[in-house]
């Protein structure tokens, strides 16, 4: 049986690249590195789930997430 070679690439360090955060409400004054994310653990509608860090301090924007 032949082998899928998939070409290797060192990741970035993991301090470079941001958290996952979780807490009740929004992320309000939560400073993070740009590209976090962050779960809403009380979430009750489909906006207020998921945010991603834009600017690397307290701006956060929210995803849209499915039922």
């Amino acid at each position: 049986m032949a082998e899928l070679s998939v070409p290797y690439t060192t990741p970035t360090s993991i301090t470079k690249l941001g958290g996952i955060y979780t807490g009740d409400g929004a992320p309000t004054g939560l400073t993070a590195k740009k590209g976090s994310l962050y779960v809403n653990t009380t979430a009750t509608t489909t906006t207020t789930r998921l945010y991603i860090n834009t600017d690397g301090g307290t701006t956060w924007a929210n995803f849209t997430a499915s039922a």
